[in-house]
């Protein structure tokens, strides 16, 4: 008999993992769950909105991004605030080769925005999920949303979240076989429902982070786990050292349902293998 669908926590699940339990845990094999994921491959560069909040328009990077994309890249304030790099890029190049990067395979490798000023089209940050296909923490995709220092506390940073998670949320989706590591489901049963989610995760002396993300992301009752896990820091150019991150993980607000009547399957039955 398929399990009834799991619906956003009143109450999320805490967890906290110092390096060696998270080493521990991480020795564990991951389980297969029946989990809402965008259907593949997603939309291509040229496909994707171009979402408008109140003063932002946020956009796939293009080419000719590449001086604007270069100095947000080369800002350590903000850079160093990245799960992914952690730091400001060396030079040219390097930005060159991360533009690259994201407009490689038209995209098909993450869900990305630059934030764009509808006034001016000053580019002040970038948000997303940089990684929708590998997800090798956990399962899930981890986000990122980065701005100019000169535009903190306006206000921008909950435009920008909100703005590209509801994208994310809009694509269309199926229940399907999922692999996830156990720590990031609630430890749920291997084999059940699940809503698809996204994690933030960022430094716990990261202030500013640790104000912002619990005060959004809790706004619309859809956070379904949150904690800290510790783990070496490998990033290039970063001291490896242990560093302790906070971590959120929020669900799909639009539940099951709808995927299941898409794809005509009231059973959960018969699906594929991610």
């Amino acid at each position: 008999m398929a399990s009834q669908p799991t619906k956003a926590r009143a109450e999320p699940i805490q967890f906290a993992l110092d390096n060696e339990e998270f080493e521990g845990r991480s020795m564990m094999p991951w389980f297969s769950y029946q989990v809402s994921m965008p259907i593949q491959p997603m939309p291509g560069l040229s496909a994707r909105p171009h979402v408008r909040t109140k003063r932002l328009v946020l956009r796939p990077f293009v080419a000719s991004d590449f001086e604007a994309f270069h100095d947000l890249r080369s800002r350590e304030e903000t850079q160093h605030g990245s799960m992914l790099r952690g730091r400001a890029s060396r030079d040219r190049d390097e930005s060159r080769r991360q533009l690259d990067s994201l407009l490689e395979g038209d995209g098909q490798m993450h869900w990305y925005f630059g934030a764009f000023l509808q006034a001016t089209g000053e580019l002040v940050g970038e948000a997303g999920l940089p990684d929708c296909v590998t997800m090798a923490r956990s399962g899930w995709p981890e986000a990122e949303v980065l701005i100019k220092k000169e535009h903190w506390r306006q206000g921008y940073g909950t435009e920008m979240l909100n703005a590209w998670l509801t994208s994310w949320w809009a694509l269309p989706r199926q229940i399907r076989r999922h692999q996830l590591f156990p720590l990031a489901t609630g430890w749920e049963e291997p084999g059940a429902e699940l809503l698809d989610g996204v994690g933030f995760g960022w430094e716990e002396t990261n202030q500013a982070a640790s104000s912002f993300f619990p005060k959004v992301l809790s706004a619309d009752g859809g956070v379904f786990a949150q904690g800290f896990f510790e783990e070496f820091d490998q990033r290039d150019g970063r001291e490896p050292q242990i560093i302790r991150w906070n971590g959120i993980i929020t669900s799909n607000p639009h539940g099951l349902e709808a995927y299941r009547t898409a794809e005509g399957d009231t059973s959960g039955e018969g699906t594929s293998e991610a």
